[in-house]
């Protein structure tokens, strides 16, 4: 069973883990303002939260795990460090299982759907 919904930004609860290869996140380039309230989406899945920024971080996410067979990793510049990996690198390996993939997946839509 997942579920989804949107939070209001707050930037000491709502770290940006897409948008940098910091562990842990980085905090979102945004400004919170009480006048013109923002949102974070979250979609709960598979015992497993995504929180996403924006919904292109949604789309972005979407088609990664709509891919069954991802390319290489290995980029030149990066060293071996742990501190470097890409968001979708930090991803628990069992949401990439197929069952579970198939789940997070419809998830994900439905959200996109929830939320456009």
């Amino acid at each position: 069973m997942s579920r989804c919904w949107q939070e209001q930004y707050d930037p000491e609860l709502h770290p940006d883990y897409m948008s940098s290869s910091w562990i842990g996140g980085q905090k979102a380039m945004r400004e919170a303002t009480p006048l013109v309230p923002q949102w974070v989406y979250c979609v709960h899945v598979c015992s497993f939260t995504f929180l996403f920024h924006s919904l292109d971080q949604l789309r972005t996410c979407l088609g990664h795990f709509e891919q069954k067979l991802h390319p290489s990793s290995r980029e030149p510049g990066y060293s071996l460090e742990h501190y470097w990996q890409r968001w979708y690198e930090r991803l628990p390996a069992y949401l990439f299982k197929e069952p579970k993939r198939q789940r997070v997946i419809r998830a994900l839509r439905q959200a996109l759907n929830q939320f456009d």
